[in-house]
């Protein structure tokens, strides 16, 4: 935006490069954080960091994440991390926690941490989410998109547009001559939110591999 395009283009590859090497993501829907927290072992609740860096939330107001693998047991080594400690889940507790950030519209995403070992179901949001905010804003791709693409039905939409508020990718808008929500499924990155707002049941999350120009759009 400040006409740096040059420079951003220079780190984008060895910033991806280094970022798939060690911790990198991709969004989920909140079906595939249920199953996620089926196979995950320890789950163990904790504060995020981009909040807390965002917006300088207090630890007890910042448990939205959740951390997994038997490092958990050694949190006490990395107090700065995981300030306020941990707080540890059975797989339906997680999922409750789960169901509650999914209606205050936060985003899931599962990350590495030393690739390919898994670490981290994250749930946030657009601007606090340091991953959301780098690859939608300068597109360097540390945040990957999901297996599913959001459609709508416009038999059933309504128009209500109260699906558009939830999405972080800018995928959605508001057709006012059609008075239908659209999505851009180029720009969707497959979290499920607006299908999970939609009281029509308009929206359903379709497999990327199944729409040939997206199959390889990630």
């Amino acid at each position: 935006d400040r006409g740096d395009i040059a420079e951003g283009e220079r780190i984008k590859q060895p910033t991806e490069g280094a970022m798939w090497l060690t911790h990198f993501g991709q969004v989920i829907t909140l079906e595939e954080a249920y199953k996620i927290t089926d196979i995950m072992y320890p789950i163990s609740l904790i504060s995020c960091a981009c909040r807390r860096s965002m917006e300088g939330l207090p630890d007890e107001e910042n448990f939205t994440c959740m951390g997994m693998g038997p490092g958990m047991y050694k949190w006490e080594r990395w107090p700065d991390t995981y300030r306020g400690g941990v707080h540890f889940l059975t797989p339906d507790e997680a999922k409750e926690v789960l169901s509650k950030l999914n209606k205050r519209g936060l985003v899931h995403s599962i990350y590495t941490f030393g690739t390919p070992y898994l670490g981290g179901l994250c749930n946030c949001d657009d601007p606090d989410c340091a991953a959301i905010r780098t690859v939608v804003d300068l597109g360097i791709k540390i945040l990957w998109k999901g297996h599913y693409v959001a459609k709508i039905d416009p038999e059933l939409c309504n128009g209500c547009s109260s699906c558009i508020h939830r999405c972080q990718f800018r995928a959605l808008s508001f057709n006012a001559s059609r008075n239908k929500a659209y999505i851009d499924q180029f720009q969707c990155f497959g979290c499920g939110l607006c299908a999970t707002e939609c009281d029509q049941e308009a929206i359903t999350m379709v497999e990327r591999a199944s729409l040939p120009a997206l199959a390889n759009v990630w």
